[in-house]
């Protein structure tokens, strides 16, 4: 059962602190130091167990993506996480080629011989090849072409969010000049987690009491092309 909140309605602070983060966003010379009151406001009023976290070290963990190379002649064990008309979870095991993170692969260039030298370029016009770049692979030992094998291409969305954000950014000789920019881009990621946040909190409530809050919290317009 969700434990009961002490706030029970929080919408008036809330939009109290959106319509000063609004106001001061469209200020001509913005005041970061207000804008990040004003957000860090917002923030708080989730409570404690909604409350976004602000560590740059945290949220490079959180984000972190390892790129891989799948070996070619080895496989490996994975697993989905599938569930019943019931909503229990099981395990659905099956095999995949073996996935190498990129910093534990050593890139060399092979040099071909000169017959293969002679076969690969017949009848080509261009710069002779005469290497290709190869990698072996660290669990069977086998040798990998490069161009054959790519590096994995994951990415987050745009929309992603994960509980945490990185620290305001700060000026320095080699940002000031873009420090309004990524100022402005720390605003809409934080406040992209603070409405997920907000959403989490707004359901808990609901759940635990039975009935809406006496005022409907609209989450901050992040994306506003005006601001």
């Amino acid at each position: 059962m969700v434990k009961s909140f002490s706030l029970p309605d929080i919408s008036a602070r809330y939009n109290m602190y959106s319509a000063g983060l609004i106001s001061s966003l469209h200020n001509s010379k913005r005041d970061w130091d207000l804008i990040s009151f004003n957000i860090h406001s917002l923030n708080t009023l989730l409570t404690s167990k909604y409350t976004i976290k602000v560590s740059t070290e945290l949220y490079e963990k959180a984000t972190f993506i390892q790129q891989t190379r799948s070996c070619q002649f080895c496989m490996e064990k994975d697993y989905r996480t599938v569930y019943d008309d019931e909503g229990n979870a099981t395990k659905e095991y099956f095999e995949t080629q073996t996935k190498i993170p990129v910093n534990e692969i050593r890139i060399y260039e092979e040099r071909f011989t000169d017959i293969e030298i002679l076969l690969i370029n017949f009848g080509k016009n261009q710069t002779a090849i005469t290497s290709r770049r190869c990698w072996d692979c660290p669990k069977c030992g086998n040798k990998n072409e490069v161009a054959k094998t790519p590096k994995s291409d994951r990415q987050y969305g745009s929309n992603a969010t994960f509980g945490v954000i990185y620290e305001r950014p700060r000026r320095t000789m080699m940002n000031r000049s873009s420090l309004d920019r990524l100022s402005m881009k720390w605003v809409t990621d934080f406040m992209r987690e603070v409405d997920v946040g907000l959403m989490a909190y707004q359901k808990a409530y609901f759940d635990e009491h039975g009935h809406d809050m006496s005022n409907d919290i609209t989450p901050f317009g992040h994306d506003d092309d005006k601001i």
